[in-house]
Order: C-alpha cells, then structure tokens, then sequence
C-alpha cells in the first residue's frame, strides 16, 4: 500500500476524531440531514469516541436501510441523543480506486468496539 493512501487515510481519520461531537449529524427517523453522497463516516458516542467506520456510496440510504452500529448502540443501552455520525465525503473517482483502501487502514488504526470481523465459514 502506498505511502500517499496511507496519508490520506490519516488525514480522514484526523478529521472524522477531531469533528466536535456537537457538529456531527444527529439521529433522525428519516435520517434527512444526511448527504446523499459516497464517502467514510464513523458512528461517534458523545464521550466513548468512535464506536464504527464505515464506507458508503451514499451515507443517508445506508442508515435509512438500518445499520448494525445503531442496533448495537440501542442493545448496549446508549442514548440516541449520545450518538451522532460525522462525515468525510469522497470524490467519486477516489471512491471508487481507494474507499476499501482507506476503511480498512482506518479502522485498523483506531479498532472501534463495533467494526466487527467476521470470519468466513467452511
């Protein structure tokens, strides 16, 4: 992997933990204020940091389709008012040659509690 993914990968993780928790996107029903644009974003808990990364080709029909973070948030009891997701959008030519790429160096950089791996079965 080159030195430059391994930057940019830095560099959008940089943004995702340092996005006060205040700025990020509140929880909705219709999840509406949610761009409909590709990119990484992370699952932040207001005093637990990020609990999930993530990639998507549009963030607001990936939550609206329901996502596994929220269902673990709700199991573990959290507050909805203490989760927001904050966003880092990607140009479509970087989404398509490096958003795997990124997602994965983030998530091993930082192991949030929900990104979960699974094994592959026999």
């Amino acid at each position: 992997m080159s030195n430059s993914i391994q930057q940019e990968a830095q560099a959008i993780l940089d943004i995702l933990a340092t996005t006060e928790f205040q700025d990020c996107i509140a929880l909705s029903k219709e999840f509406r204020e949610l761009p409909m644009s590709a990119g990484i974003y992370a699952v932040k808990h207001r005093t637990l940091s990020i609990l999930y990364i993530g990639k998507t080709r549009t963030l607001r029909d990936r939550f609206r389709g329901g996502h596994k973070a929220l269902l673990w948030a709700f199991i573990e009891e959290l507050q909805a008012t203490d989760v927001r997701i904050t966003f880092h959008t990607l140009e479509f030519d970087q989404w398509i040659r490096l958003s795997s790429e990124l997602e994965s160096l983030i998530i091993r950089a930082i192991d949030p509690p929900y990104n979960v791996r699974i094994s592959a079965r026999d």
